[in-house]
């Protein structure tokens, strides 16, 4: 055990996969890996986008490839260039969307919508990456939840569900893969800072929520990447099939 105490978090020479690392949690999640030495695979829907990354891109050891869940042809592109790959070391299915509605006031598009970034789109990803991380013994996913996968409120009934899915999955994931030193987890953000967060709340309900968090702040997106790192890191040896939820208290209020 004295190995694991003297472990420090490197990833020198690993691979992380990262959807919606464009901007938000995702973008905190990629500098993290990085500043770790990872390599960082970062997606995002956005093809113009992507390729102005690419191009203005002077490290080495990313690359942005475009994906949209949306778009059948999209995914298809990206999971014929994920076949080439040769090893995925860590997986973070960070990408999601989300509308606030009543539950009667929603239509079968936004459930389809909804469910095929949230759910479909970490579902593909998890099955294709994973044959990836069995063939080399090793791997770790992170799936980002939500405190919508804990707790609810009016107007969360798809988002909800989708991330109730997400728990589901992490948790069959974990109990299938842990033979294979492939660890599977999800991490459920609390109120954090942003443009999500901005799109979906008001300014004055954005006040109200810091004045209900215990912390009476919300969380900095590197807070979030920090959790995520650490479950990707080999200093999570044992932790496996939890949804962890980060959200300066917010839940047990």
């Amino acid at each position: 055990m004295d190995s694991i105490s003297n472990i420090r978090i490197d990833f020198t020479g690993k691979i992380a996969l990262i959807t919606g690392g464009t901007r938000g949690i995702g973008r905190a999640i990629a500098a993290r890996f990085l500043e770790a030495g990872s390599s960082v695979i970062l997606t995002g829907t956005n093809l113009s986008e992507i390729e102005q990354l690419n191009k203005e891109n002077a490290i080495e050891r990313i690359s942005y490839l475009q994906l949209d869940f949306t778009d059948k042809e999209s995914v298809e592109r990206f999971l014929l260039k994920l076949s080439k790959f040769d090893r995925v070391d860590v997986l973070i299915n960070n990408a999601g969307i989300n509308k606030v509605a009543l539950n009667i006031d929603t239509t079968d598009a936004d459930f389809d919508l909804l469910h095929n970034v949230n759910v479909k789109g970490p579902y593909i990803l998890c099955r294709e990456v994973s044959k990836l991380m069995k063939r080399n013994g090793y791997g770790r996913i992170v799936n980002i939840t939500s405190i919508w996968s804990t707790i609810t409120r009016p107007g969360r009934s798809v988002y909800a569900t989708n991330k109730n899915a997400i728990v589901g999955l992490t948790k069959t994931l974990a109990v299938e893969l842990g033979k294979d030193n492939i660890l599977v987890n999800a991490v459920a953000p609390g109120f954090t800072l942003t443009e999500l967060t901005a799109a979906t709340n008001s300014a004055e309900d954005l006040q109200k929520l810091t004045e209900i968090i215990p912390m009476n702040r919300m969380a900095q997106p590197v807070e979030i990447a920090n959790v995520i790192l650490f479950l990707s890191s080999d200093l999570n040896s044992y932790l496996t099939g939890q949804n962890i939820i980060v959200d300066g208290g917010y839940t047990n209020v």
